[in-house]
């Protein structure tokens, strides 16, 4: 309780100080105080705390805030913070900045003092913070993507995009180079979606794009932002995208996303077929391309039953999976694919069985149709397994295991994987597979 009394009566006092300190002097006193740091920076490093102290005390007063100097002072002061998170950083990669927000603070501070200058030295002296401030800026930019932190990203490259309007509007040298102004724009956007300001995003995105940019991951990810928001235009982002990067597979991808939720089957089998000759090597082209054939076999049965056609999309699709598998065995998809492509196929053949009479010409089909089906369900039983062994916890997976064990007779298997399914039925799951690889 005493030390409790002790801290109240420091925190008073410091306040009572800080209160009774004038707002012109307290000027003054982080001026000197800042000069004696700049002269000794690792002697005098708690003349840069102090300095600060009296700088936010002058800048609380709202009559000081109409004094350039107070705004050209703190811009200094938090100049030379960012600078000594900076040093440290260069001298120690695991460095964690104590003031990331410093550049920020700074170019602030010389943003407005830039506004009020009347005077010319004070109008250079603003520039001369604000281009320090954007090398800052930069650093600790840079600094915030590698750590993931993307909102800090942004608004620190975002500030410097701000600067370099600035500077070169007014003549003086900027952080960005013209030509590395462009690729400012692309991280910046790329920080503001990541960080969820997908406005300012879009902003920097379709700036880029109205300019021509090369980077197809600048179309890409703007196409990303309309599409999810539904916007009809988002295809033509894609579209412009491929005359400024023609051979982009991230382009390429995108655009068979949007074919895919557009269930535009027959635009998809000529861009994934264009994919797989970019990528040969990636499955999950191959297995997509198996997709787009089932669905052409299954939209085909529906309408005109098991034509030349729909048979060549089964066969097509079966292919296509196959091919997946030969590149990544262990591919859950392309293994639960093929086995439901049987299975389905299978349960077809059951639906006519039933539509038979008990003639004798009718049972001789039964018997042809149920060896058929019987021999489908066969041929599924090992890629499900497989699937399973893959993934213990698919539903559909165990859901096909029940009823081809119990089409193939085999009730006693057919009952552990019906236990199986109702243990996740009922919200649990199975930390092992049944089947083991």
């Amino acid at each position: 309780m005493k030390k409790l009394f002790f801290a109240l009566l420091s925190l008073l006092i410091i306040s009572g100080l800080n209160a009774q300190e004038d707002p012109a002097k307290a000027l003054k006193k982080a001026t000197r105080a800042l000069g004696a740091y700049n002269l000794d920076p690792s002697g005098n490093s708690a003349k840069l705390a102090e300095a600060m102290d009296y700088i936010e005390i002058s800048f609380s007063d709202a009559e000081m805030k109409g004094d350039i100097n107070t705004w050209l002072r703190r811009g200094e002061i938090y100049n030379a913070l960012a600078q000594k998170d900076g040093n440290n950083m260069v001298l120690n990669p695991d460095y964690i900045p104590e003031s990331p927000d410093a550049g920020i603070k700074a170019a602030e501070s010389f943003i407005k003092a830039f506004e009020m200058a009347q005077k010319k030295y004070n109008k250079k002296d603003a520039l001369k913070g604000l281009s320090e401030a954007g090398r800052h800026l930069n650093l600790i930019g840079n600094y915030q993507v590698q750590s993931e932190d993307y909102e800090g990203g942004f608004h620190s490259f975002d500030k410097v995009l701000e600067l370099h309007t600035i500077l070169s509007a007014n003549g003086e040298d900027s952080p960005l180079a013209n030509d590395e102004v462009e690729n400012q724009k692309y991280i910046t956007a790329y920080c503001a979606n990541s960080s969820g300001n997908t406005k300012r995003a879009k902003e920097l995105f379709k700036d880029l794009v109205d300019s021509g940019s090369k980077e197809a991951g600048v179309y890409s990810q703007y196409f990303n932002i309309l599409n999810a928001e539904g916007d009809e235009n988002a295809i033509k982002v894609i579209e412009k995208g491929k005359e400024a990067s023609p051979n982009s597979p991230e382009l390429l991808f995108a655009e068979i996303n949007y074919y895919i939720g557009q269930n535009r089957f027959d635009v998809l089998e000529q861009k994934l077929k264009q994919a797989i000759e970019q990528e040969p090597d990636n499955p999950s082209v191959r297995t997509a391309l198996g997709n787009v054939y089932m669905n052409l076999y299954e939209e085909g049965y529906s309408k005109d039953g098991d034509t030349e056609e729909v048979k060549g999309h089964f066969n097509n699709a079966i292919n296509y999976f196959n091919q997946a598998l030969e590149l990544d065995g262990k591919s859950f998809d392309a293994q639960y694919s093929i086995g439901s492509m049987y299975f389905n196929k299978a349960v077809e053949v059951y639906k006519k069985m039933t539509d038979l009479t008990m003639s004798k010409e009718d049972q001789k089909k039964y018997e042809v149709l149920k060896k058929e089906a019987d021999g489908l369900m066969t041929t599924s039983l090992p890629y499900f397994k497989k699937s399973e062994s893959i993934n213990p916890n698919d539903v559909n997976t165990l859901v096909a295991l029940t009823e081809v064990f119990a089409r193939t007779n085999d009730f006693e298997t057919s009952g552990i994987f019906k236990k199986r399914l109702e243990v996740l039925k009922a919200g649990g799951s199975h930390e092992t597979s049944h089947f083991k690889e």
